[in-house]
């Protein structure tokens, strides 16, 4: 697996890129390990395997969208969906902690495919829903200085300490 260090590599040269089209990018790859971690037929180690570089690509996608595309999201006309999106980013951190934290196999399973689930449907929201509508209501260069920031914060926690982090975003009450 370990294609988010190629895939992120490529992208962090910097150039203007569009927001919306860096999280589809990273959703591709979410959906991948997502695909395996649900399929309960699939071997444990395989699962294993998805979920741990799930484990890596999931704040490193999360974070970054939630400190650029939901917080302009949340200042403008579509602050509702960015609170939302936040919401749901806490639910999953929640999951993939307790996930994390699960020695008795048949619990891990059960919590990966729900958490696999979860975010699946998230991915969804976003990619029917709020992605069209943002595109439609934004301008190119917002979501070129958008994507441009998404970038750097990717490229800063990749270049950090062993587990992506970055600071939390600003507080939900205005």
């Amino acid at each position: 697996m370990t294609q988010y260090r190629k895939s992120s590599d490529r992208k962090m040269s910097m150039d203007s890129q569009d927001i919306v089209e860096l999280i589809l990018e990273d959703h591709k790859a979410l959906k991948d390990c997502i695909k395996i971690m649900k399929d309960s037929d699939k071997d444990m180690a395989l699962r294993a395997q998805a979920f741990e570089e799930f484990c890596i690509l999931l704040p490193l996608h999360a974070k970054p969208e939630e400190r650029t595309l939901y917080r302009a999201m949340k200042s403008g006309d579509m602050r509702e969906e960015g609170l939302e999106g936040d919401v749901e980013h806490h639910i999953s951190d929640q999951l993939l902690e307790e996930a994390k934290n699960t020695d008795d196999g048949d619990l891990w399973s059960a919590r990966v495919k729900v958490l696999a689930e979860v975010v699946e449907h998230h991915i969804e929201e976003e990619e029917d829903e709020m992605l069209p509508q943002y595109r439609g209501q934004s301008k190119v260069d917002e979501r070129r200085q958008l994507g441009e920031e998404f970038l750097r914060l990717k490229t800063a926690m990749l270049t950090s300490a062993d587990e992506p982090q970055v600071a939390e975003p600003a507080p939900l009450m205005q």
